[in-house]
């Protein structure tokens, strides 16, 4: 008797309705794709009862005659490639011919499609034809895919429920109107409208779905090589989040997750952003169809690229170049200077030298600078000279003479060359004391002071365990321990630039994040390094002396990123005299 049997058209299509048709998502994913392809201008969607009980996508493509509309629903059935030549040269959303039988399978569907001069009807269930029939409607397709999962219970039985699956099915959503902004969108969840947005440009599309706020603070990236091409936005430090969901790759129109892509276009923003922290983008890559492959997975949201580390630097490159003109809002400070025409790089952080605009006393603008060519007596000279040791003597970088207001007791504001200078002082603080404590992890431990009644921590055995691993981290901030019985410490010097009454919080917020992720890496002693200069910090609402402002503004200016804090917030912005004189309508 025979073991092996070829498995009825069915069953068969049931079996790849669980590669293609995950969930209600899938569903919509693939029906909005086969809009896109039919060149559809406006697309509606509705969802009723997180799309088990209907899921409906309308659109005014091309739409198909009675012979395609019959053959549409056959396994492999496709009218976007012809022979396995045309695999090497996809540009449409789907091709692989699986999507509309594989959902027809494991639901109850109806279709009405007219190409213009025709329109016919099809319904069918659990994947067998119902009926074929004439019809009217104008050009275009409505699909209705109603009791998802009817036949397969088990499959059903696996679902999420009605407001998460909500929730992925907006997700897709939300990243087809981001790629295709040329399309206008209707969506609609239980007879209330999510989203109803016109075909815009871009940058509209993005405020469409973000909010006015993305309005000034997403940056414009384009290149292009001939070979390759990036364009889209990326988002300045005050769209940088905590989470995940914010990132947007898309490549020749679809969405896409890449790990290696994502890690680099994040790494490109390490310099300014905390660690544990996502920026905000929506990049489209454009690469000839050769160099990549689509066809990894049915659902084709996966890629493997035959030039993956040249596609990543040409990304890198155009990133990098546009995270410089995040700087161009921040102070441009001129210092009165003699300074030599000669022009070589200095190196300073996230290439700082390539932006700073610093003006000789003659006019004229060096933009690449050394120290060898400024004068040791000059302001600049002086500025340099402390970028390799700041807890030196530093010499001051404003006049001896110079004002500086404190205002609310939270901002410090002094006259430069171009205006005003505005100073957060707690940001600028922690910026000082992040670079201090970096520094002291790689030589000697900053210095303690004693306290006059020790404190007492007592832990969990478990946390206790790790508490030990990071003991050496905490003496080198300052902290002065003693163990103290099962479990328990005493703490008896604390970092000499925190308050008493911090030590313990200190301590708790560090050993929480070691046991969160379980390992030293240079990304927790970043985050040591910033939980301390963030709590010993001086903050909104401490009184500083006059000469407790100089020192701190001193100090500031000789970190290697004094424009930025440790999380990421702006530590100086500046007021240009142009715009007091444009605001008090001086001509």
């Amino acid at each position: 008797m025979n073991k092996v049997f070829i498995l009825p058209d069915n069953i068969v299509n049931q079996i790849a309705a669980g590669e293609v048709v995950e969930n209600p998502s899938a569903v919509v994913k693939e029906l909005i794709e086969n809009s896109i392809d039919s060149k559809a201008k406006e697309i509606k969607i509705i969802i009723l009862k997180g799309g088990q009980e209907l899921i409906q996508v309308t659109d005014d493509g091309e739409g198909m005659s009675l012979k395609d509309l019959e053959t549409a629903f056959l396994r492999h059935a496709t009218s976007k490639i012809k022979n396995q030549k045309d695999l090497e040269s996809i540009k449409s959303l789907g091709f692989r011919g699986e999507a509309l039988p594989s959902i027809a399978s494991v639901s109850r569907v109806s279709m009405i499609s007219s190409n213009g001069s025709e329109a016919n009807k099809i319904i069918l269930s659990g994947g067998k034809i119902s009926s074929i029939e004439k019809n009217s409607g104008k050009k275009g397709t409505k699909i209705k895919v109603k009791n998802l999962f009817f036949n397969t219970p088990a499959r059903k039985k696996f679902l999420k429920s009605s407001n998460q699956e909500i929730r992925n099915i907006t997700k897709i959503i939300k990243r087809f109107m981001l790629s295709y902004p040329e399309i206008s969108f209707l969506y609609k969840v239980d007879n209330k409208i999510v989203y109803k947005f016109n075909k815009v440009k871009l940058k509209d599309r993005v405020i469409q779905l973000f909010g006015s706020s993305y309005s000034n603070n997403i940056i414009e990236v384009n290149g292009d090589n001939k070979k390759y091409k990036v364009f889209g936005y990326i988002g300045s430090l005050n769209l940088v989040q905590r989470r995940r969901g914010g990132q947007y790759l898309f490549l020749n129109g679809r969405f896409i997750n890449n790990i290696s892509i994502s890690n680099s276009i994040r790494n490109c923003y390490d310099s300014v952003m905390q660690r544990g922290e996502f920026p905000f983008y929506v990049l489209f890559l454009e690469l000839p169809p050769a160099l990549f492959d689509i066809n990894v997975h049915p659902t084709k949201i996966e890629a493997k690229f035959s030039e993956k580390w040249n596609v990543i630097n040409f990304v890198n490159f155009h990133i990098k170049s546009e995270l410089k003109k995040l700087f161009k809002v921040l102070p441009d400070i001129s210092f009165d200077s003699k300074i030599s025409k000669a022009e070589s790089e200095l190196k300073l952080d996230l290439e700082m030298s390539g932006i700073l605009d610093l003006k000789s006393e003659d006019g004229i603008t060096n933009k690449f600078i050394s120290s060898d060519s400024i004068e040791s007596n000059s302001k600049v000279g002086k500025a340099f000279d402390r970028l390799d040791d700041y807890e030196n003597k530093i010499e001051p970088i404003l006049d001896k003479n110079a004002q500086i207001w404190q205002i609310h007791n939270k901002y410090l504001i002094t006259e430069i060359n171009s205006g005003l200078l505005i100073i957060d002082q707690h940001v600028a603080h922690e910026r000082v004391l992040y670079e201090k404590v970096k520094k002291a992890f790689d030589s000697k431990p900053l210095p303690s002071q004693s306290i006059l009644f020790p404190k007492t921590i007592i832990f969990d055995p478990e946390d206790f365990s790790k508490f030990l691993d990071i003991v050496p981290f905490l003496e080198k901030i300052g902290y002065k321990m003693r163990e103290f019985g099962d479990n328990t410490i005493i703490i008896e010097g604390i970092p000499s630039d925190i308050k008493w009454g911090n030590e313990e919080d200190i301590i708790n917020d560090i050993l929480d994040r070691y046991i969160e992720h379980d390992k030293i890496s240079s990304n927790y002693i970043d985050y040591i390094a910033a939980t301390y200069s963030c709590k010993a910090a001086v903050k909104a609402g401490d009184f500083l002396e006059l000469q407790e402002r100089k020192i701190l503004i001193d100090n500031l200016f000789a970190t290697k990123n004094p424009y930025y804090c440790p999380h990421g917030r702006p530590i100086v912005i500046s007021i240009k005299t142009e715009e007091l004189d444009k605001r008090f309508e001086r001509k």
